[in-house]
């Protein structure tokens, strides 16, 4: 099942480089919206008619849609430099349409998706759809097709097959590009669900990446030589949270608002706990059926769905200490966001999601693939099966083939999986099967851990299978799953 990749760094095309931007193209960068912009909240109210509060939360906004086929959802993005303002804080970065978080982009399962990308930064880069089932050409990986230059431009075009939260980011110099601003959510809605209010929230510690000088605002907790804490200790990052700093949501008593979260940091876990967390999504859409966890952990480039029945009294969401070198910490909560409520009534009803009940897969005990992940944060050595990309071996599978993967964490930090192409099913964490049938695209692997996923090969390419703390990818952590056309 084996085959002896040919990814050496020739038919990379430069994958791995860094073109960072120039001091005086910052300088002369474009302020980045990272309030949103005015939109259609429904359940989330307006601001007051007063002076305009510019610690309010609300979805980023969104692309405008060029074509007027109820099928078809055109959008035009550009990448380009601009200027972040976090807290107090200037800092010179990248982003999408000029707002950070990119523009959302919003469409139904089976429309076309086709976007018009234009790349004004002046480094290459490329448009990865993450966790989305999108063709081999549109993955946005440098080793398919060429990484779109500074001024040119490119339109990805595929079909959307399946609903869920999705998000959108540079594969090309990841740990950089993202880390400066570069990353928008697409959401991909089922008729057959409730059509309520969405509240986008995206998660981000700025200052994590290879950033220029000066790029942090309050980065990730790292000791004097730039390595995580040590286990159990209680150092928090600071999060944003859709580019602001502790922002409040005013939302309608009453009312029933989706909330759809993303951990978009390139190394930070995110560890969120408000009252009664009632949860009904993660990776690729709805669970089977509602969970009500004590605390919803995301791994970086990890999402989950959840909702919000608002009645007569806000609340705060916040975080716990969390390090990828030990799980979670000791220390105290830190708020995130407040959640405060107009126009007090009775709780909203939950609404009736279509949940399938499904019971999870039976593990059949053999397994096809194993991924290794070894390493060290001293040294920043990262492989997988003793490899380092792009020197890797590469793994086949035929199309449709009916696949475990199991992954094993033999290094002394957490790494989440993540697996271009495809989504797939949780079969156990640690010999333990999950309580109900759940299918992802990242998920993470705890130290010294091991997970064991059941994969359906359907869509031919090489696929990316990597960690997505990204300076882990970016030092070797990645490797290639080839599912053979047919």
């Amino acid at each position: 099942m084996n085959a002896r990749a040919s990814f050496g760094l020739g038919n990379l095309l430069l994958f791995l480089a860094c073109g960072c931007g120039s001091d005086e193209n910052q300088a002369a960068a474009r302020p980045a919206r990272t309030d949103g912009g005015a939109a259609d909240d429904g359940g989330l109210d307006a601001a007051p008619d007063a002076a305009p509060d510019l610690n309010l939360l609300r979805s980023p906004r969104e692309a405008e849609d060029l074509d007027p086929d109820p099928n078809v959802v055109h959008v035009r993005l550009v990448a380009a430099p601009a200027t972040h303002t976090i807290g107090e804080q200037q800092i010179p970065g990248f982003a999408y349409n000029g707002q950070t978080p990119g523009p959302t982009l919003r469409a139904k399962v089976g429309d076309l998706l086709r976007i018009d990308f234009e790349n004004q930064l002046d480094e290459a880069t490329t448009i990865h759809w993450h966790g989305a089932n999108v063709p081999y050409a549109m993955d946005g990986v440098t080793w398919q097709t060429n990484p779109i230059e500074p001024g040119a431009t490119f339109t990805y075009s595929f079909k959307l097959t399946h609903a869920g939260t999705f998000w959108y980011h540079p594969h090309f110099n990841s740990n950089g590009q993202v880390d400066r601003g570069l990353y928008g959510v697409l959401v991909v809605e089922d008729p057959a669900e409730p059509a309520i209010d969405d509240l986008i929230v995206v998660f981000d510690v700025w200052g994590e990446g290879d950033g220029p000088s000066g790029h942090v605002a309050a980065g990730a907790a790292m000791d004097a030589g730039g390595h995580e804490p040590t286990p159990g200790s209680a150092a928090q990052p600071q999060w944003t949270v859709n580019g602001l700093i502790g922002p409040r949501a005013v939302l309608r008593g009453g009312s029933a608002v989706r909330v759809r979260l993303l951990n978009v940091s390139t190394r930070s876990y995110l560890d969120l706990r408000w009252p009664r967390i009632r949860q009904i999504g993660s990776d690729q859409g709805l669970l089977p059926a509602l969970a009500e966890p004590a605390a919803i952990v995301l791994a970086p480039g990890d999402r989950a769905e959840a909702e919000w029945l608002l009645g007569d009294q806000g609340f705060d969401v916040e975080t716990a200490p969390y390090s990828l070198n030990g799980g979670a910490a000791q220390g105290p909560l830190a708020k995130a966001l407040s959640v405060e409520v107009t126009e007090a009534a009775a709780a909203a009803t939950a609404p009736d999601w279509p949940f399938s009940g499904r019971a999870p897969t039976p593990d059949r005990g053999t397994t096809d693939i194993v991924y290794v992940f070894t390493g060290d944060p001293y040294t920043n050595d990262w492989r997988i099966n003793g490899e380092q990309f792009p020197n890797v071996t590469v793994e086949e599978l035929k199309l449709n083939a009916d696949a475990v993967i199991e992954v094993r964490n033999s290094s002394p930090t957490e790494h989440p999986f993540h697996l271009h192409g495809h989504a797939f099913e949780v079969l156990s964490v640690d010999g333990v099967a999950p309580q109900m049938r759940t299918f992802e695209d990242t998920f993470n692997v705890g130290i010294r851990g091991r997970v064991r996923v059941r994969l359906l090969a359907d869509n031919p390419g090489d696929w990316m299978a990597h960690c997505h703390i990204l300076d882990h990818a970016d030092h070797g952590m990645m490797t290639v799953l080839r599912v053979l056309s047919p």
